[in-house]
């Protein structure tokens, strides 16, 4: 039996969270005002980091993370920001590249939003490797300043 365990970040925006959870490949995401269960690979309610049920506010199924997989999780905190919960036989999935990986998902998806707010327009986006990570920078316009 695996246990979760939680992981603290930075996201705030569940509308890019959700983008950055499809572009990592999982097109199902849940979405939850109020956090639901979490469940194992076999369908059992988890209480690993809570005693009442493991409960999360966006949720990948573990039918849709695929294999014999639990479900992933991230619970909306008072403070705003999502934490994710993992579990650890999950971890060979989830690891820290795929966590940078979305991290650099949900960035860049909150930049987009942020300069579209601000009336800003896309010029270019550029990818590059540095020591075996992919990097991406965004160049805007302010069609305003022309």
């Amino acid at each position: 039996m695996s246990q979760y365990h939680a992981q603290r970040t930075l996201y705030k925006d569940a509308e890019c969270l959700v983008g950055a959870l499809k572009e990592q490949g999982y097109e199902t995401v849940e979405v939850h005002e109020q956090a639901v269960q979490l469940y194992d690979f076999q369908g059992r309610p988890t209480c690993y980091l809570d005693k009442f049920g493991d409960k999360a506010n966006v949720i990948v199924r573990r039918h849709i993370v695929g294999g014999a997989a639990n479900d992933l999780g991230f619970r909306k905190e008072s403070d705003g920001t999502f934490s994710a919960i993992v579990s650890e036989f999950d971890d060979h999935k989830h690891n820290a590249d795929w966590m940078d990986a979305l991290k650099q998902h949900y960035t860049e998806r909150v930049d987009m939003k942020v300069a579209k707010k601000n009336g800003l327009q896309l010029m270019a986006r550029k990818v590059t490797e540095v020591n075996g990570k992919k990097r991406i920078q965004l160049q805007f316009l302010d069609p305003r300043g022309v």
